[in-house]
Order: C-alpha cells, then structure tokens, then sequence
C-alpha cells in the first residue's frame, strides 16, 4: 500500500522510486490533471497505489495515518519561481488590468520598487528585503508577460539569456574550480569577456542615462577615468556640487553630465 505524490508544478513526471509501483491500477485524487491520469492505468478505490499532488487531500492523509508508505516528489530550487510564472500567467488570462499594461506603462512601479527596496537595504530590514524583492520579481515577471503577450519573448528567454550571459563571463563555472577564487582574476575576465560581447565605440556606451544625477555622474567619470580622459577635461560643476541655489541641482548636475558626455566622445574620437 503506497501513496505517490506527484509534483503540482510538474504532475507528468513521475518519482523513480515510484516506477514499479504504476504497472497496475491505480486510484487518483481529485487534483490529478487528466494529462497525469492519460499516462497512468486508473482503477477504482481501494488498490493498492493512491496517486496525488496534494498532501492535505482526505484520502492522502487518510492512507498516510494508517501507515502507507509515501513516495514524495521532492521540492527543488526554483520551484516557488515556477509557481510565480504560473500565477502571472493567471492575473494575465482574466483579462483585466493587467493586460492593459505595457513596457512603458509600468515603468513609474518599476522605478518605485527599486527605490523601496534600496530603502529596505538602507534599514538593514532582511523582512523588508525579502517582501521588495519580490515586488521587483513581480516587475520581472510582468514585463515579461507583455513580451510573450507580443510574441517577443518568454521569461524563460529572460532567465536564459542570463545563465548564458553567467556562464559567459565566469569561465571558473565551466572548470573545475573550487572556491575561493582570486577576485582580481575574476573581475579582469568578466570585463575581457564583456567587451568581446559588447564591443563599443565609446567608453560612455551601455551608461543608463537616465540614472539620477549624482549616480549618473559618478558612472560617466569612472568610465571616463578607466578609458583615460585627461582630468582637465572634468568640468568644476561636476567636481562640486552647490545646494540651496535657486535652479534645481538635479537639473544642473544632469545637465553638467550630459555635456561632458559629449566632451568624452569628442575627445574619443580625436
């Protein structure tokens, strides 16, 4: 007497330890999805093998308390992010809000999960970490939605492209290297494959310019610095910043920016 508990998020696949045990009849719990119960021989109750994916079902817990063995499929890593496709595939098929969205639309949630989360990391919160993270996997996760919606990609494509981009730049994961490792090596060889990815024209290229301000500053002159822009380049706004004054210094500082972003390429291509 055996009860198999299929994996909800994959009912299809069966555990190996079970693959003795389905040669004959067996009785399914109500949540069995007909995809599982077309590859297995159903019978009526009472056989000897109970085939669910719920653990608190009646007749799961029944056989359980009267001493059946329970062949389980385990939990893996990921599966809570599998389980998260699933419910952003559902929102996405009642066709409310959520479809009325696009890339563009979400932009402002997107802008104001970040910042929740650094404020999170700010307070040194882990709870408020945990909670904000998830708020921006649900930006992930809706953005792309749209995608697919559009026949551009899939979040599988986004996780993909990801693993490829790891695996790229980290050629320790492809060796057989054991921890740890010289972090000069390995930030010398991301940026060497980095730039065999992306070859640019400029230093500047690949800079979110749309970065607030005081960051955006501070990522033009360390590229700046690294390709080897001579410091007299740098102008005085960008070397001090002046609060209390009657124009913005958002503004300013934005505006000192982007002018000597063009400086830098100026001086790139001459």
């Amino acid at each position: 007497m055996t009860v198999i508990l299929l994996d909800p998020l994959r009912p299809t696949l069966l555990p190996m330890a079970a693959r003795g045990l389905v040669d004959g009849k067996v009785e399914f719990t109500p949540d069995v999805p007909d995809a599982a119960r077309a590859l297995l021989p159903g019978g009526t109750a009472d056989t000897d093998v109970l085939v669910g994916t719920d653990p608190h079902d009646a007749s799961v817990r029944g056989r359980i308390a009267a001493g059946e063995d329970v062949i389980a499929a385990p939990r893996l890593p990921g599966d809570n992010l599998v389980e998260a496709v699933d419910v952003m595939d559902r929102l996405w098929g009642f066709g409310g809000w959520e479809v009325t969205q696009t890339h563009r639309s979400l932009r402002r949630y997107l802008l104001e999960e970040t910042y929740e989360l650094l404020d999170a990391i700010a307070a040194d919160d882990p709870e408020e970490i945990r909670q904000e993270l998830g708020d921006l996997l649900l930006q992930v996760l809706f953005q792309s939605r749209i995608a697919q919606a559009a026949d551009s990609f899939t979040v599988d494509d986004v996780a993909g492209t990801l693993v490829a981009k790891l695996v790229h730049r980290s050629p320790h994961l492809a060796e057989e290297v054991h921890g740890p490792i010289d972090i000069a090596e390995q930030e010398r060889a991301w940026e060497r494959r980095k730039a065999i990815e992306k070859p640019r024209e400029s230093c500047l290229d690949g800079i979110a310019f749309d970065l607030p301000a005081l960051a955006l500053a501070e990522k033009v002159l360390t590229r700046a610095r690294h390709a080897g822009v001579p410091a007299d380049l740098v102008p005085a706004t960008l070397r001090h910043v002046t609060l209390g004054e009657p124009d913005s210094a958002e503004d300013r500082v934005r505006d000192a920016v982007l002018a000597f972003a063009e400086r830098v390429r100026g001086w790139e291509r001459l």
